[in-house]
C-alpha cells in the first residue's frame, strides 16, 4: 500500500531528501547504491582503544577515538590501563572528555538532577560529575529510583535523553565497577538501516519522517513523559538525526497505526535493533576503567542481562555522562517536543515549536497527556 499523505505531512516528509544526501556525504558516499547493506554483515566485536593514561591521552589514542565515533559504527571503546591514578577532574571520563572536545562534540556536558541523588551518595560516595548506572535492589523496599538505576535485566535499545528533545548528541559509559557476567553493551547504526531501506522500500523510509510516527512513553514519577515525533528527522543544525526505542521495562512505545509501510519501517528497525543482530557491534565493559563513546543521534544502544557477586568489586556500576548538541541545552529540560529544523519544526508548532522545547512537563496518567509545571 502506497502513503497516502496530507499536504501538510507531504511538506514535513520531504526532509528525506535533505536526510539522504547529508547523510551520504557525511558517510563519504555519493549514491544511495553504494551504501553497503549492514543487514549482509555479522555482528562484530568493537576493538578496544588501550588508553594508557587518562590523564594524558596520546595524539594516536585521540585519533583512534575520534575515527571510531564518526566512522561506521558510530561508538569507540576503550580501556583505560590506569583506572585509580589520581586526576585533576572528580572522575577519569570527565577527564578524558575534556582532552577529546576538540575532535568528538563533548564540550556541552550536562549536569543531570540525578548525579547527587541521595540513594547514589549512600552507595557511592560524594557525587563526581557522572550520573550512577545500577542494579537497584529493591527487596529492601527502596523503590522510586528507577530514574538513575536499571535492573540486571536486559535493556532494549534506544537512544538517550527521552524528554531533551533530541539535544544528546553523545554520551560516555565508564565502568566503575563490573559484574561477574555478562552485561555485553551493543550498538546498531540506524542512520546507515534507514538508508537502505530508502533503497529497498522508500515507501517505508518516507514513513519514518511522519511527525507522529513513534511515541514513546515513561508513565510513572518525576522522569513521566510522552513524546510523540519522527523516527528520521533534519535536527536543528540541519544534521540527519534519529530517534528510535524498542519497549523495555516501563517505557511503552507506540507506533501509528494507520500506516502500513511503517509498519514494514518498524519491524526492520525493530528487528536489527536486538542484541548481536546483523550489522551490529557490541563491548563487554568487563574491567574498571572499560567504557565506550557513543554518537546518540545515529544510533541505538542496550545492554544484554549481567549476574553481580556478592561483594562490591564483582557488582555492575557505571559512570554516565550526556553531552549536548549546544551550551543552551547543557541545562535541565524535560519537555515533549523535539529540535527539528526550523522550516521543517514550523509546519507542526503545536508539535515542535518553542512552548513544546521550553520548561518541565510531566506526563499525566488519568488525562493521557503532557502537563507543563514550570
Amino acid at each position: 500500500m502506497a502513503l497516502s499523505l496530507t499536504a501538510r505531512e507531504q511538506a514535513f516528509v520531504a526532509q528525506k531528501e535533505a536526510f539522504v544526501e547529508k547523510a551520504l556525504e557525511m558517510l563519504g558516499l555519493k549514491r544511495l547504491e553504494e551504501m553497503p547493506d549492514p543487514t549482509k554483515q555479522p555482528p562484530v566485536p568493537l576493538p578496544p582503544i588501550l588508553v594508557a593514561d587518562y590523564r594524558r591521552l596520546s595524539s594516536e589514542c585521540i585519533s583512534d577515538i575520534a575515527s571510531a565515533y564518526w566512522g561506521q559504527f558510530g561508538a569507540a571503546h576503550f580501556i583505560v590501563l590506569n583506572p585509580d591514578a589520581p586526576g585533576k577532574r572528580t572522575h577519569p571520563l570527565l577527564e578524558m572528555a575534556e582532552q577529546l572536545s576538540d575532535v568528538v562534540p563533548l564540550r556541552f556536558p550536562v549536569d543531570h538532577p540525578m548525579e547527587g541523588h541521595q540513594e547514589a551518595v549512600s552507595r557511592f560516595g560524594a557525587p563526581d560529575g557522572t550520573l550512577k548506572i545500577y542494579d537497584l535492589d529493591t527487596k529492601d523496599g527502596r523503590m522510586g529510583y528507577r530514574e538513575q538505576a536499571e535492573t540486571s535485566e536486559q535493556f532494549d535499545a534506544h537512544n538517550d535523553g527521552l524528554g531533551y528533545a533530541g539535544a544528546v548528541e553523545a554520551f560516555i559509559l565508564y565502568a566503575d565497577s563490573v559484574p561477574l557476567w555478562g552485561g555485553y553493551t551493543y550498538f546498531q547504526n540506524v542512520v546507515s538501516l534507514a538508508l537502505l531501506l530508502a533503497r529497498a522500500d522508500p515507501d517505508a523510509f518516507t514513513s519514518l519522517f511522519l511527525p507522529d510516527a513513534i511515541t514513546a512513553l515513561r508513565p510513572r514519577g518525576k522522569g513521566a513523559i510522552q513524546v510523540s515525533t519522527p523516527v528520521l528527522f533534519m535536527n536543528e543544525q540541519g544534521s540527519p538525526q534519529i530517534f528510535l526505542r524498542v519497549e523495555t521495562g516501563e517505557y511503552k512505545i507506540r507506533w501509528r497505526d494507520d500506516c502500513a509501510p511503517l509498519h514494514r519501517a518498524a519491524k526492520f528497525l525493530n528487528e536489527h535493533s536486538r542484541p548481536f543482530s546483523p550489522g551490529s557491534t557490541f563491548a563487554n565493559l568487563c574491567r574498571r576503567g572499560a567504557g565506550c563513546i557513543a554518537r546518540n543521534g545515529w544510533i541505538v544502544h542496550g545492554r544484554t542481562r549481567f549476574v553481580n557477586g556478592e561483594v562490591r568489586s564483582d557488582t555492575r556500576v557505571l559512570a554516565r555522562k550526556w553531552f549536548m548538541t549546544k551550551a543552551e541545552h547543557a541545562r535541565y529540560k524535560h519537555v515533549p517536543g523535539m529540535h527539528i529544523l526550523s522550516r521543517y519544526a514550523e509546519l507542526y508548532p503545536e508539535r515542535f515549536g518553542p512552548h513544546a522545547l521550553e520548561g518541565h512537563w510531566n506526563y499525566d496518567p488519568e488525562t493521557g497527556k503532557n502537563v507543563r509545571k514550570s
